[in-house]
């Protein structure tokens, strides 16, 4: 690949981009979860970068364990599976290895945080 190629297929990248997320713009900001995956069904080559720039709705799930609170973002995700910051499991169960950094940052989260 040459370098007028990559410098091409940046710019096709950048482009796209720009598009999609103009037309996150312009759709409800009540339909974001649908209109993102839906655009992400389209372009998935920009996932990553279309998942960092659109802000979301947090969500807010219980742990069943020990009936406490806690929110579903990008801090406690592997992969498709949400870590409790309670009980240090992950719903739906994630079957990959974990970070150990943020797996001892969340430690001192959990230890900090509950009052």
């Amino acid at each position: 690949m040459t370098s007028s190629t990559t410098t091409t297929s940046n710019a096709s990248i950048d482009s796209q981009l720009d598009c999609a997320l103009d037309l996150m713009r312009r759709l409800p900001p009540q339909q974001v979860e649908k209109n993102l995956s839906d655009l992400i069904d389209l372009v998935p080559d920009l996932t990553e970068e279309l998942l960092t720039a659109v802000d979301q709705p947090l969500k807010v799930v219980r742990d069943r364990t020990v009936g406490k609170d806690y929110l579903l973002c990008d801090y406690n995700r592997d992969g498709d599976s949400y870590r409790s910051p309670w009980t240090n499991t992950y719903i739906p169960p994630f079957d990959g290895s974990f970070n150990k950094k943020t797996h001892i940052l969340s430690q001192i989260d959990r230890i900090v945080f509950d009052i």
